[in-house]
This record gives C-alpha cells, sequence and structure tokens, in this order.
C-alpha cells in the first residue's frame, strides 16, 4: 500500500463521501494528513480503521457505537452487542415475513373480490389457535376503531376473530359474539381444526354481516353442504372505495363441513 491515499481515491474507491470523511474527522474517528492547496489524504491507520468502520455499519451498528468501538470498548461488549443485533435483526426478519403473508394475501382476496362483493369457496384450512379474551359484544360495535380488550400484550401480528355460534347462526340470531386474539407463540385456549370449510370474503363490511350470514345459509342449503361447529369472522383489512368514497373493511367467514 502506498504511503497515503487522496481523498477523491478513497471516496471512488470506498463508495464515501468527502462530507461523510469530513464528519469522521471532526469526531476523531479519523485523521487526515494536510497537502498543499488544502487537500486532503489519509494514511495507512487511517484507511483501515475505514475499513474497519464500513464492516460494522454493515453489520447494524451505529454511529455512536461505532464510535464507542473505535475507543474504550473491547471484543466482549462487542460481542454482546452483536448478540443484541442478531435477536432485533431476526425480530425484523419474522416482521417482513409476517408482511409479506398479508400482502400476497390481500392480493388473493382483491383477485377473488374484483367482480362481486361476495367470494364464497369450499377450501382445506390448517388449524387456527387463539386464546380467548373475556369479552361478548355485538359485532357492529367494533365497526370503527379497532381495540382490544383485557389484553395488554396485544401484538399488531395477532388477528382479531369473531365466534358465532352455530345455533345461532342457524336461527338468525346475530346479537352476540365471541371475541379471540391468534395465537402464535402462547399457550392457546381454543382451537379451530384443521378440515375443510366453506370460506367467504365479504367486501360489503359489518354493517351488512346480517345480510352476508343469511347469503351463507342460503349457499350451504343450496349446495346440500352440511356444517359443523361455529362461524369465525375475521376482519382481514381495508380498502378505500372511490365509487362509494369511504372506507370498506374486508371480512373473512369461514365454517367447517362434516366429511361425507
Amino acid at each position: 500500500m502506498r504511503d497515503k491515499i487522496s481523498i477523491r481515491e478513497v471516496t471512488k474507491s470506498m463508495g464515501l463521501t468527502t462530507r461523510t470523511l469530513r464528519y469522521y474527522e471532526e469526531i476523531g474517528i479519523i485523521e487526515s494528513i494536510q497537502t498543499g492547496r488544502g487537500n486532503r489524504s489519509y494514511d495507512k491507520k487511517a484507511i483501515e480503521k475505514l475499513v474497519y468502520l464500513d464492516e460494522l455499519k454493515n453489520k447494524g451498528c451505529s454511529l455512536k457505537e461505532i464510535e464507542d468501538f473505535m475507543g474504550d470498548r473491547c471484543c466482549n461488549q462487542k460481542k454482546e452487542l452483536f448478540e443484541i443485533r442478531i435477536k432485533e435483526n431476526q425480530r425484523e426478519i419474522e416482521y417482513l415475513i409476517w408482511q409479506n403473508k398479508k400482502i400476497l394475501e390481500e392480493m388473493e382476496i382483491i383477485k377473488k373480490l374484483n367482480i362481486n362483493n361476495i367470494s364464497m369457496e369450499i377450501q382445506e384450512l390448517e388449524a387456527e389457535y387463539f386464546f380467548k379474551t373475556n369479552e361478548k359484544l355485538e359485532i357492529k360495535r367494533d365497526n370503527k376503531v379497532e381495540k382490544i380488550w383485557n389484553n395488554e400484550d396485544y401484538d399488531i401480528k395477532e388477528e382479531k376473530i369473531y365466534c358465532l355460534n352455530e345455533k345461532n347462526l342457524f336461527d338468525k340470531n346475530y346479537s352476540q359474539y365471541d371475541f379471540y386474539l391468534s395465537n402464535k407463540n402462547k399457550d392457546y385456549n381454543y382451537e379451530i381444526p384443521k378440515g375443510e370449510y366453506l370460506v367467504v370474503y365479504s367486501r360489503e363490511g359489518i354493517e351488512k354481516q346480517d345480510e352476508l350470514f343469511k347469503k351463507i345459509l342460503e349457499y350451504i342449503d343450496e349446495n346440500k353442504l352440511v356444517t359443523e361447529g361455529n362461524l369465525y369472522i375475521w376482519n382481514k383489512f381495508r380498502i378505500f372505495c372511490k365509487k362509494e368514497k369511504k372506507i370498506v373493511l374486508i371480512t373473512k367467514n369461514i365454517i367447517k363441513l362434516k366429511k361425507n
């Protein structure tokens, strides 16, 4: 390596700006060699620091953490920081996987509802796990604001679900629902079993849920389907309907079918 490298060569080879290099100098991470006409160059020691700094940045370290590593922090402290960073990165990875799953799900639902306001089809579904809150409520009470009752550790990744008793569905008594939250990592107290379900997506919203139930019952009757268990309703996502000039809530409704 040459004794010194110009600031222009450093910015070109390392993808740094002159402003960044001067800032590193201001906070004391590196030192430059002043040459004629105010030009700056860097020696081998400064370049080694810049390479090390770049490695730390690529591992997610903040500038403050990098300053500490250039100062008094030892290798054990660096190990502790990296252990924390790995956990943070893992949480971010899990969130992005969840986010992609939700985006793909929404795209599929939009496709199903492209022509009609309601989509009904029979699907094989995996088991879903939930924990039950202490609430019973009318579904129409929850049409404006998402609220979580009696559950302080609510996570956005946990879906809300309403449960309409099978008897109440067929008796057309739509006044009261049990309330659940999806459960991914905790002990659960309720399971929707794996099996064949009638799956219904609707963009008619909570306000017209009673009408949707009637259409579901008509579909069951017309297709001579035999059901077992309760009807479950998810508030999946919202869309802005330009024609109606309002936010429309998309719901997912499922009811288990008995095997022939």
